[in-house]
């Protein structure tokens, strides 16, 4: 058995059910342990409860009347201090896609994961492309093409980028990875539908983040 992951879901205009429903199972395939919650008071308990890895599929801002919006708005103070002083602490936190919609949350919580979500142009088909540096994220895996929301975004904190898209000649960060005291970071800018979950490409992307994040 490998480590403990726990999954925070929940916010706007995204699919977490269908994001959850695609990686839980994929997860506890390849021998993790896999919880799932909306619920971002469990982030301070995440030492008692044996997490290794936090993996955050989340787009924070104000709910809209009318629609299935799900979970937070934000994150609290409470919730990212504790998140913050785990993973400095040795964990790992898997940013997935709109984890960087920070909505009014804590600026410590961009810090942490190194970029803060700016705006993306209706989805269209893009390739992302790895760098040559080599790095056990991007192992085996070649530039591959999806169907995708493109995230422009912000960068607040050193990272060490892994891979990178271009939009009208200009090159973005969508993969990168930092540290944080003993433990790490990993973020994958892409991943709206699954269209995208089900890319072979992608899932060893992830599961090759994931698998860095705890060695």
């Amino acid at each position: 058995m490998k480590g403990k992951l726990l999954f925070i879901l929940g916010g706007i205009w995204h699919d977490f059910e269908g994001f959850r429903a695609v990686f839980q199972p994929f997860f506890e395939k390849e021998g993790w342990q896999v919880e799932a919650t909306y619920d971002l008071n469990r982030l301070l308990r995440l030492k008692e409860d044996e997490i290794t890895t936090v993996v955050s599929y989340t787009c924070l801002g104000p709910h809209r009347e009318g629609y299935n919006d799900t979970g937070p708005e934000k994150m609290e103070d409470e919730q990212v201090k504790a998140l913050s002083s785990w993973l400095k602490n040795g964990g790992g936190l898997l940013a997935v896609h709109a984890a960087t919609v920070l909505a009014d949350s804590s600026p410590e919580l961009g810090q942490l994961i190194g970029g803060v979500f700016v705006s993306h142009p209706p989805a269209f088909h893009f390739t992302v492309y790895p760098l040559a540096k080599p790095h056990p994220i991007i192992q085996d895996v070649g530039a591959f093409s999806v169907l995708d929301e493109f995230y422009i975004q912000e960068m607040v904190s050193p990272v060490d980028l892994h891979m990178v898209a271009i939009d009208r000649g200009v090159a973005f960060p969508m993969v990168w990875s930092k540290t944080e005291g003993k433990g790490r970071v990993a973020y994958i800018a892409m991943g709206h539908s699954a269209e995208v979950w089900l890319n072979p490409a992608y899932q060893r992307l992830m599961l090759q983040a994931l698998t860095w994040l705890e060695t």
